[in-house]
């Protein structure tokens, strides 16, 4: 589970019902029943809906840098999960097609309370994974990054049926669970070393009950992290499938770039019963997958939060903060930094007075001050939208670093201007690619006209 200290935001999750299931299981009246040996293989195959139902609670600390100390929050996040999920056909990998009823989670960070839901329009969610991380959008809208975050929660039910050996076990006998597998599940993008297992622990008539266990050390978003666990699953022999999950994680993981360090422990129940096919999901199939093959399908949509502009970015990029009508972002690539970019939505200006290139590499020239060197490129042009779109690209020196800046005012018809200023020191650029391109492609205002003025631009440090 990612946490975003930036954005104010985190997310984990439920406890009471987790609880409350595990007890009607422990009290449950014990069959004679003593088979010795069950076959551990999943029918689930494409076409087929489940009913899921998940409850998580995620509760410790978040830990920050400021300046020379590292600072702590107390934190803790419940959340609740109902969809229904069809298994999809797909020439690699697996795939599935959710639709939710439920996903909402209430964040308590440091005594301040938040709550984050996913929008109805958006309640239709396809997840494919073809090697670790599964990546989850919706087909016929950008998700927020607020929104992935709250459906990316640890044993992604699509994975679930991996769990199982897919062949014949006794009693007390064991199997290994692969680093792909393990990065699926608890979110990682890469394992270094692993030891979970799990064991047939009990037969039943209508289940054997599965324990799992080890630790997990790895890394997400380049940054290490080390995950000990403890799971119980049921197997229902007469369904041929997982109907029942519970997994207890407690994490440790070092502060990155863009996200805290967490210590913390997170407690997970999952239900899951066969259904017939749902409506929402009867038009989504394989050429659903095909039309969502573009890269650019996995972009989120970002949103001001006074309601100004949005855009679309790759997920490389992470919100750190928007206040005071400044947004600041940061592009990580397997654990660096590649880029900043400060986001400034200034006044409105005179449609019939539009600012001139000239204008505009004087001011981002003033604006850098003694850190400019020379301008690298200039342009005009437009976007998708049709808003006119001015571009310098400056170099210069920072302490010693050669800097690549790129400066972008991008005005509407009606005089509405924002300017978009990235930063990438130039052994970077390459790693950048075209990822501010894809931002200012998107660009699109949402308010109202404002009082005619002219740009100002902030200095870059």
């Amino acid at each position: 589970m990612r946490f975003h200290a930036a954005r104010e935001h985190s997310r984990s999750f439920g406890r009471r019902a987790f609880l409350a299931a595990a007890v009607v299981v422990a009290c449950s009246p014990l069959s004679a029943f003593a088979a010795e040996s069950i076959d551990l293989t999943s029918s689930v195959v494409p076409g087929e809906t489940a009913k899921v139902s998940v409850v998580l609670e995620v509760a410790g600390l978040l830990k920050f840098k400021n300046q020379d100390e590292t600072k702590s929050l107390p934190t803790a996040v419940t959340a609740r999960f109902n969809y229904d999920e069809k298994r999809l056909p797909t020439a690699e990998g697996l795939a599935a097609a959710r639709v939710y009823r439920t996903a909402e989670a209430k964040v308590e960070i440091n005594k301040q309370v938040s709550e984050n839901r996913l929008r109805p329009e958006h309640a239709v969610v396809v997840v494919r994974s073809t090697d670790a991380q599964p990546e989850m959008l919706c087909p016929t809208d950008r998700l927020t990054a607020d929104e992935l975050d709250l459906v990316q929660v640890p044993a992604n039910s699509l994975l679930l049926e991996q769990l199982l050996p897919g062949r014949e076990l006794a009693i007390g006998e064991t199997w290994k669970h692969s680093d792909d597998l393990l990065c699926g599940l608890l979110n990682l993008d890469a394992v270094s070393l692993s030891d979970v297992q799990s064991e047939l622990a009990e037969i039943r008539p209508d289940a054997a009950r599965i324990e799992m266990k080890g630790t997990v050390q790895g890394a997400i978003g380049g940054v290490a992290t080390e995950i000990a666990l403890t799971g119980r699953y049921k197997f229902d022999p007469e369904k041929r499938r997982i109907t029942w999950f519970a997994l207890l994680l407690k994490e440790v993981r070092s502060i990155g770039h863009v996200e805290p360090g967490v210590e913390m422990q997170a407690r997970l129940q999952m239900l899951l019963e066969p259904t017939s096919e749902v409506r929402e999901l009867a038009g989504v199939s394989e050429s659903t997958l095909e039309s969502l093959a573009a890269p650019e399908a996995l972009n989120i949509r970002y949103e001001s939060l006074g309601g100004r502009y949005s855009f679309e970015h790759e997920r490389r990029w992470h919100v750190m903060t928007d206040r005071d009508g400044v947004l600041s972002m940061r592009l990580v690539d397997r654990g660096e930094l590649v880029a900043q970019c400060n986001v400034t939505a200034v006044p409105t200006a005179d449609p019939a007075k539009k600012p001139t290139l000239t204008q505009f590499q004087a001011d981002v020239s003033k604006s850098l001050g003694k850190n400019f060197r020379q301008f690298t490129k200039a342009g005009e042009s437009q976007n998708s939208i049709g808003h006119n779109v001015l571009r310098a690209e400056a170099v210069g020196t920072v302490e010693g670093l050669d800097i690549t800046w790129i400066y972008y005012l991008v005005q509407s018809p009606d005089g509405r201007q924002v300017v978009f200023a990235f930063t990438c020191e130039q052994p970077m650029l390459e790693r950048m690619a075209a990822a501010d391109e894809a931002i200012i492609h998107s660009l699109r205002f949402t308010e109202p006209t404002q009082t005619a003025a002219q740009p100002t631009l902030a200095p870059q440090r």
